[in-house]
């Protein structure tokens, strides 16, 4: 864990004083520290969120940037997880409306048998997310029309017949976050370097901290702690307690932003070998394109030329009619998704969550895997459980927004 991968902190100071007292101290502020910090402030829990960078500006502003239930959970089989996506993408729309945007994605199929597939899949896949809060009437499910089809470029000289539509709700994954943070009460200890732990044996009492801005010192004492660290948590537990387990294995996938292509209205999702999914989404007055895969060791790795051309022969192959290389790619980003070992294990990866009471610190709670999507139940559950209060009103209140300006849906 090196310093150099993380972004320089900005000019100014923190403004808290040496030394802080909370009930709960949250490590990470990604997507899963600043939902749990919303979490324990509905509550009328204190906490604070530490990170050695800024809020949202790690591994949470490189997912997929959709909310979804997994439409690539009917192809495995995955039935249970696709559904609680459902269920909480249904839960973002409510919160959050204006970080979120209702899609029609086409899914393109090649032959009459799969398409026919596609039909009885995704026609479950709606039909188990029926509750789709602020749905555009304009936008149209099931079918895609031959013209409707046969107008966009993307199914021109392809091996695609035909398509179907899916609903999915689009977000923007770093803004999210921010308003998560910007929902709760924590005291925010952004840009902040740990240094070291203080502990009373089965126990973590204090943290010694480094505001990266201007080197002040602070310690932050508290009854509880988690970590959600994400993609560095194993890294983190090394270097601070000499832990050599690994709790994690680490797979990245990369994004491609081109200019929009004129036609290319609706966002599309492609089938691909091994439940891959190929997104070719139309946004923010551009093209994204992802992902390849593959596995890495930290969550700072750069984008390997190797995966660059696996995904531009892939929309060669898929989508040939486009000159894809020779668009300028006016950004690439590369997000890494930390995968938990089924039971404790290696050779079985899932995207699902992991709550992990530290085995030494009873007082400590790893948060291992999850995604976007339901990250907020996850920390509903976990609030929960450090608190003993349930909160009706994490499914219905809606955010704050990060720069206090007033909501604007996209």
């Amino acid at each position: 864990m090196t310093d150099s991968p993380w972004p320089a902190p900005p000019q100014g100071t923190c403004g808290l004083p040496p030394a802080l007292e909370v009930e709960v101290a949250i490590l990470g502020a990604g997507i899963h520290g600043a939902a749990l910090a919303r979490e324990l402030t509905l509550r009328g829990v204190s906490c604070a969120l530490v990170d050695r960078g800024e809020v949202g500006g790690g591994t949470s502003q490189w997912s997929s940037q959709l909310l979804h239930g997994g439409i690539r959970y009917m192809l495995t089989g995955d039935i249970r997880q696709m559904r609680e996506g459902l269920a909480e993408r249904a839960t973002w729309a409510r919160i959050a409306p204006h970080r979120c945007r209702w899609e029609a994605f086409w899914m393109p199929h090649r032959f009459g048998l799969e398409g026919l597939a596609h039909r009885i899949g995704i026609g479950l896949y709606d039909h188990w997310g029926a509750e789709r809060p602020g749905w555009p009437p304009a936008l149209h499910l099931g079918h895609v029309p031959r013209a409707a089809f046969e107008a966009d470029p993307r199914s021109i000289q392809g091996p695609f017949r035909g398509a179907t539509a899916y609903a999915d709700l689009m977000t923007w994954d770093r803004e999210l976050t921010r308003d998560l943070a910007a929902s709760s009460g924590a005291l925010r200890l952004d840009f902040h370097e740990p240094e070291g732990f203080e502990d009373a044996g089965a126990s973590l009492k204090a943290l010694r901290l480094r505001d990266r801005r201007d080197g002040t010192a602070r310690r932050l004492a508290a009854r509880r702690w988690v970590f959600a660290l994400g993609p560095w948590t194993d890294g983190a537990m090394a270097q601070w307690f000499g832990e050599s387990r690994k709790r994690l294995r680490l797979s990245s996938g990369i994004h491609l932003w081109f200019d929009a292509v004129p036609g290319c209205e609706r966002p599309w999702a492609i089938r691909r070998p091994k439940g891959r999914i190929l997104f070719v989404i139309p946004r923010d007055g551009m093209l994204q394109v992802g992902t390849t895969e593959r596995e890495v060791d930290d969550g700072w790795v750069p984008i390997l030329e190797a995966e660059r051309a696996e995904l531009f022969e892939a929309l060669g192959a898929c989508l040939p009619a486009i000159p894809w290389r020779s668009l300028p790619v006016r950004a690439e980003e590369l997000g890494v998704r930390p995968l938990v070992a089924a039971g404790g294990v290696t050779t079985h990866l899932s995207r699902e969550a992991v709550l992990e009471r530290h085995a030494r610190f009873q007082n400590l709670t790893l948060v291992l895997g999850g995604k976007l999507t339901t990250a907020r139940a996850l920390m509903d559950h976990l609030a929960t459980d450090l608190t003993g209060i349930r909160c009706e009103a994490s499914r219905t209140e809606p955010l704050r927004l990060w720069d206090g300006q007033p909501a604007e849906i996209r």
